[in-house]
């Protein structure tokens, strides 16, 4: 599990920074996503159901909120508020729920 997250994490930047590289055409790199269902997987137990699914809620949340704050405050970058909008989210989204899984994972 707590490979999952590190992989989640290194997926999440490098998709953040081929946005913010190559703008549009680096969404493309989404794809290694589907490194995820190449990882070895075994039958979970159900604690670590319970903070896969705690993870992912905490992520969410976080990327909702985060996202107000930057419509409400309006900090508009000609990056961020254009076209990429939605794949910065998403990388966002992946980097969130690695960080978070790895903290949670270790604290429990």
């Amino acid at each position: 599990m707590k490979r999952r997250f590190v992989i989640t994490l290194v997926i999440g930047i490098i998709v953040w920074i081929c946005i913010l590289t190559f703008g549009k055409v680096g969404g493309a790199s989404l794809a290694l996503m589907a490194i995820l269902a190449f990882i070895k997987k075994k039958k979970y137990d159900e604690r670590e159901y319970q903070l896969f699914y705690k993870t992912n809620n905490f992520a969410f949340a976080l990327m909702i909120i985060i996202m107000t704050i930057i419509h409400q405050l309006g900090i508009h970058g000609n990056i961020i508020m254009q076209e990429n909008w939605l794949i910065l989210s998403i990388a966002g989204f992946f980097i969130g729920q690695g960080l978070l899984g790895l903290i949670i994972f270790n604290r429990e």
